[in-house]
């Protein structure tokens, strides 16, 4: 899936101009620059549009082809702040539709891709919550009440049930990975915890969910220093205060690579199901 145009502000329009401006400056038209590189014109295209963002090695070629190698300072600084993009919720909540459209905006992402694949360490991704944990869940601080966005709360809720309806399209590969700490990580009540794991329970058994856990006596093959969400050509890791979006596709095959060791050293189907019962068995037990 190509990448969604951007804010014309954005480092990586101003990348694609940069880019644009080069090529315009060697007299030919993108059809024949993309005849000197070699490339399809399709590309060249992609690229002066910021629709694909280019690679280390196409700015290279880029630059040797327009004998603009002089460039090479600006074009790398413009490269490096454009391979990670951060988005403040404060000022997304701040926007028309608040943080419900905020939300509204990730249920297109999702559906625009042709593949989600999502791992979280220590809590239960938003696609697979059930609303009360998702309540529980935002009305936390670090929630989108300290981002201006509390009143939005409902909204909200009903966004990310909306969401949840791409979990039963067979047509969306849509793998989830999360760490046995998700299944322990208290959101709200017992109820509310025991409600969120009969979820996943039930999610476990679908055909057209791919739910895996890597549980606490496996070896953990990768960091687990953040979650991360990755669309095709993009991955976005969420924080507190926003998310960093990386469209580099040498940093996005890293996680993609990151996230085939997670799936493989985790338990799926019947395992996963005995596993999520036994955590709810432990939390009854202890209550």
């Amino acid at each position: 899936m190509p990448t969604s145009s951007p804010h014309p502000s954005s480092d990586r329009a101003r990348l694609a101009a940069k880019l644009r401006e080069i090529r315009a400056a060697t007299g030919q038209s993108g059809n024949q620059f993309a005849k000197t590189l070699g490339w399809p014109q399709s590309r060249v295209s992609k690229i002066e549009t910021a629709t694909q963002f280019p690679t280390g090695d196409d700015i290279t070629s880029w630059l040797t082809a327009a004998d603009a190698v002089d460039e090479e300072d600006a074009v790398a600084d413009l490269l490096k702040r454009a391979r990670v993009e951060s988005v403040s919720f404060r000022q997304e909540f701040g926007k028309t539709g608040g943080a419900a459209a905020k939300q509204r905006s990730v249920r297109e992402r999702e559906r625009k891709a042709s593949r989600v694949a999502i791992f979280q360490p220590a809590l239960v991704p938003g696609l697979v919550q059930t609303p009360d944990f998702m309540r529980k869940l935002l009305a936390l601080p670090s929630g989108p009440a300290r981002t201006g966005g509390a009143t939005d709360i409902e909204q909200m809720v009903a966004v990310r049930i909306d969401r949840q309806t791409l979990l039963h399209d067979p047509r969306k590969p849509m793998p989830l990975v999360i760490g046995e700490a998700a299944l322990w990580t208290r959101i709200g009540d017992l109820e509310t915890q025991l409600g969120q794991l009969d979820r996943l329970h039930t999610l476990a058994g679908l055909r057209t969910v791919d739910l895996r856990i890597v549980p606490f006596d496996s070896v953990i093959p990768v960091a687990p220093l953040h979650g991360f969400s990755i669309y095709d050509d993009l991955v976005v890791v969420e924080l507190f205060a926003g998310e960093h979006l990386i469209r580099d596709p040498e940093e996005v095959a890293l996680y993609e690579h990151m996230f085939g060791l997670l799936q493989a050293e985790a338990v799926s189907g019947a395992a996963a199901a005995r596993l999520i019962q036994d955590v709810a068995r432990q939390l009854t037990s202890g209550s």
